[in-house]
């Protein structure tokens, strides 16, 4: 029986070790944090489970809708049609549908012409390769325009990337606007919340002989078999096996790496954005729709979810859920900032929209690797990095946009080609 050490207990580890584990292999997982998820994972608050970020499913990801219909979910999977809003000049805009492009008052007719051209041109496309290698500015100006561009795409890559549009592979973009336009406002939401998922996988593999080592934090990779690392306790401990799976950000598992081949050269130039996601209840209702955007003015955030239109009945006691959230450069001093400071600075701004708006409770999670940064000769890292050493994450999933559909695939995909190679056992 082969032994598979995975890293990162994610969806993509999670759904990597469960195939393996359904494959005959011994797993077993190391996750740095007290919860498994990951990005995925969810905090508790007065009674309820809420993810750290906004999460929702798409209607085109069926990736993730066959795993929660694997772990028995999918009657528990709710659906709500919300219109994306987004805010310019302190005026709400509605941009999903033909007459709306046709009614945003920033655009003249020949402008939203081009827009409405450039959504019928993403609809229909499916192949993106050909996109690959060229920058998301030369491609837009050519599509809709420079104004166009600069109103829309420009704000949004600020808001997501903080970079301008030249550095970013339109193939990457092209692929999300795919696939929010195809989503026709449609979002899904475990009404049980995703952490039951996520511990539902982690039960299966256990019932199938992996093991689950939470709040170990690997330091190192000593050779292709053996990991050292810290458990709860504060105490170093090893682990040995004779298959290493990464999903950590590669900044991460570059840290850890220290092999003599230099193989983690293929890693050192993936990049990723940090988020602060500002979570709080409040009474006020201050917006019917699901995902806001801010074109300007620019605020300490980019956007908002409002979690309370995903998932009415959480709203029973009358307190809607707010999701804030700001994406940021790796040596931004706000990061830096103590909890209460940056809930000052978010209050402050949003305001500055609605004068009215208080809360009831906060709180606020720094994510260092949230965001791989898909430039414009950005590559997918391979799945195999050594002989033992295979990775799995969203940033190898190259021109799909970060979501739990390229996580859970990104798992498969792994363990499917360690089974491949070794056979089931």
């Amino acid at each position: 029986m082969r032994e598979v050490i995975i890293i990162g207990g994610g969806i993509s580890g999670l759904t990597c070790g469960w195939h393996l584990a359904d494959a005959g292999y011994k797993v077993t997982i190391l996750e740095k944090e007290q919860i498994l998820g990951g990005l995925a994972r969810s905090f508790f608050i007065k009674g309820k489970m809420l993810p750290l970020t906004y999460r929702h499913v798409l209607f085109p990801d069926k990736v993730t809708q066959r795993y929660i219909k694997k772990f028995g979910l999918l009657n528990q999977l709710h659906w709500v049609r919300s219109n994306q809003v987004f805010w310019h000049e302190n005026r709400a805009y509605l941009l999903s549908k033909p007459q709306h492009i046709l009614s945003f008052k920033p655009l003249n007719l020949k402008s939203k012409i081009r827009l409405l051209n450039l959504g019928l041109y993403v609809w229909f496309k499916k192949d993106w390769d050909d996109l690959k290698g060229i920058d998301c500015n030369e491609w837009l100006n050519r599509m809709v325009g420079k104004k166009t561009t600069e109103l829309l795409f420009q704000n949004l890559m600020d808001i997501k990337f903080n970079m301008p549009l030249s550095c970013v592979n339109a193939a990457w973009l092209g692929k999300r606007l795919h696939q929010s336009i195809r989503n026709i406002d449609r979002y899904g939401y475990i009404k049980s919340g995703w952490q039951e998922l996520i511990n539902r996988m982690a039960e299966e593999i256990i019932k199938k002989g992996g093991r689950i080592f939470n709040n170990f934090e690997v330091t190192k990779i000593v050779s292709n078999h053996n990991i050292e690392g810290i458990s709860s306790d504060g105490k170093s401990n090893s682990v040995s096996g004779d298959i290493i799976v990464s999903t950590v950000p590669p900044p991460v598992f570059n840290d850890i790496l220290n092999l003599p081949n230099k193989s983690n050269l293929l890693l050192e130039n993936i990049r990723y954005k940090l988020i602060i996601s500002f979570v709080c209840g409040s009474v006020n209702d201050i917006s019917r729709y699901y995902s806001s955007i801010i074109l300007n003015p620019h605020l300490i955030f980019g956007g908002f979810f409002n979690h309370s239109v995903l998932f009415p009945s959480i709203t029973r006691n009358g307190e809607y859920i707010y999701y804030f959230f700001t994406y940021l450069e790796e040596r931004d001093p706000i990061f830096q900032y103590d909890n209460e400071t940056i809930k000052d600075i978010y209050l402050s701004d949003i305001k500055k929209l609605f004068p009215n708006f208080d809360i009831n409770w906060y709180r606020i999670f720094k994510i260092r690797f949230s965001q791989p940064i898909f430039t414009h000769n950005y590559n997918n890292p391979p799945i195999q990095l050594t002989d033992d050493i295979y990775l799995s994450g969203v940033y190898r999933q190259f021109p799909k946009p970060r979501t739990m559909d390229a996580a859970f695939f990104s798992g498969f995909e792994t363990a499917q080609c360690i089974i491949n190679k070794y056979g089931k056992n």
